[in-house]
């Protein structure tokens, strides 16, 4: 009887043991994942951004929507330069970065393809001069904060990650 209480006893503690270790373990690589995952999604929109210009005439601009939750811009055409040597800006084919609210996610819109950059967003902005005058007329501020939950519901703190792009010129 005695000897069955104290099996029991350490069969609780051990296990109560185990379950803090993998809650640990889960926590860890949870928010290791968000972080990773929030500044993959930045560095593929500022590679991205980098070949964009403000600043060449003849181009559509680069808009900041009204809001700050959303971001179009074009891209020079692939290997298409004009008479002067200029390039050739793809004005048929917006990308559109995009914060949808309701499903808590970042896309890239162009034409009718969408691709999840970033899952769990609660919040991203986008800032040019217009919206913050610590800009420069050729860059453009990216942040997005992603909040995850464990496997087993635990909220982790959020994560955010801020790049400043320089456009191209």
């Amino acid at each position: 009887m005695v000897v069955s209480g104290i099996l029991m006893s350490i069969a609780l503690v051990l296990t109560l043991w185990l379950n803090g270790v993998s809650d640990l373990w889960w926590t860890s690589t949870t928010f290791s994942y968000s972080r990773t995952s929030a500044q993959l999604a930045v560095n593929r929109m500022v590679v991205e951004l980098r070949s964009t210009t403000r600043t060449t005439t003849g181009i559509p601009p680069v808009v900041v929507a009204a809001g700050n939750q959303s971001l179009t811009f074009y891209l020079p055409a692939a290997g298409v330069v004009d008479a002067t040597g200029n390039l050739v800006w793809d004005a048929a084919n917006p990308i559109q970065y995009a914060y949808v609210a309701a499903q808590q996610q970042l896309q890239r819109v162009q034409g009718v393809q969408t691709v999840v950059l970033a899952n769990n967003v609660t919040t991203a902005r986008f800032d040019d001069v217009s919206t913050d005058a610590s800009l420069g007329a050729n860059e453009l501020r990216v942040q997005l904060t992603q909040q995850m939950r464990t496997p087993g519901g635990r909220t982790l703190p959020t994560v955010t990650v801020n790049e400043i792009v320089r456009l191209r010129n």
